[in-house]
């Protein structure tokens, strides 16, 4: 589903693709050449498609909510202000969110409009858009995709045609992450509010971590502190939580303070358990419920250690914080209710 990334995304989920040709049994050839873990939608009909490609735009909704004044005009700078990561996870309870389409697929030679002139209607600009031709259709295609009209172009009888297309989606909706939410990412990497997300070393360990715990869509939190909520096909949570040695050694500080059992503190120290709570809590001594009945509030910690040291440590779906275990739709109960409706729109 991913491509290897510099600059990890603040959070991922699925995203849709939309296949429009006037022929319904190569969409349903097509179709079944789709990873089956893929939501897509299938149409016939031009103009069908192009209302509902351009009735979507969720990234508008996700905006408004993650910055502290949204506005976006007229004057005082169009306001915007700062992001409120703590509202990124909040996508998790939007049901439509695994229908933000990111990739259009759509054949050249149609009776409504051609595929270019579809194209060239799609007002989202971030939306990918992938044009099918035939052998006669490919120098137009070419000349399109040279003026950046299109992404890419395939021609519909390749012997590779699935490879192609799986691959091009996979890229797709990457890419669609990386420029859609620019104003949310480029804010927080401005202001290097988490320095996990441009270090290489962490993004391979938490892009193994997902396929580990088949995480499908990841938001990042501050609470109880920075890291990830992580969710996989079923619905089921968990939390990466990513401490730095600074604020490891801040908290084994306030451990010692509370006088703290030696070894809780040993393991503290040495990174092989971390909390699972708001480390700027103070404690209020050795009789503190998070200190005597320690084993409930801290988990096992790994370190990445490379060019720059991160403590991590995952919390599972009963012990997350109370903002984190609401009730959600989950991937899999979405493919399964997209499918049973997913026929194809004339």
């Amino acid at each position: 589903m991913e491509s290897n990334i510099k600059v990890g995304h603040p959070f991922y989920f699925p995203t849709q693709v939309v296949l429009l040709d006037d022929d319904p049994d190569f969409l349903e050839g097509v179709s079944l050449m789709l990873r089956r873990d893929l939501s897509y939608k299938l149409f016939q009909s031009a103009h069908s498609a192009l209302e509902y490609v351009n009735s979507a735009h969720q990234q508008v909704q996700f905006l408004q909510r993650c910055y502290s004044s949204y506005k976006t005009g007229p004057a005082e700078s169009d306001a915007l202000s700062h992001i409120d990561i703590n509202k990124i996870h909040l996508e998790v309870l939007n049901g439509a969110r695994f229908q933000t389409c990111s990739t259009v697929i759509v054949d050249y030679s149609m009776p409504e409009m051609n595929g270019l002139e579809f194209l060239m209607s799609v007002k989202n600009p971030y939306i990918k858009k992938i044009l099918l031709t035939g052998q006669a259709d490919m120098e137009l295609a070419v000349t399109a995709f040279n003026k950046q009209l299109i992404d890419q172009f395939i021609d519909k009888h390749d012997p590779r045609l699935k490879t192609r297309l799986n691959s091009a989606i996979a890229c797709f909706q990457e890419q669609y992450f990386s420029s859609s939410y620019k104003l949310i990412t480029d804010p927080i990497l401005a202001n290097n509010h988490d320095a996990f997300l441009i270090d290489a070393d962490f993004q391979t360990f938490f892009k193994e971590l997902r396929a580990k715990l088949q995480c499908v869509e990841y938001y990042m939190i501050d609470t109880p502190h920075a890291g990830f909520l992580m969710v996989d096909a079923k619905g089921e949570k968990s939390c990466l939580l990513v401490y730095t040695p600074d604020a490891l050694a801040t908290h084994y500080q306030a451990l010692s303070r509370a006088k703290a059992p030696a070894s809780l503190l040993r393991a503290v120290r040495d990174g092989k358990l971390l909390p699972s709570f708001d480390d700027q809590d103070s404690f209020s001594g050795a009789q503190d419920p998070r200190i005597r009945a320690w084993k409930d509030s801290y988990f096992p910690g790994y370190t990445i250690a490379a060019g720059r040291t991160f403590h991590t440590t995952i919390i599972p779906d009963e012990h997350l914080a109370s903002v984190h275990q609401q009730s959600i739709i989950a991937y899999a109960d979405f493919l399964q209710a997209n499918c049973s409706i997913n026929e194809v729109v004339h």
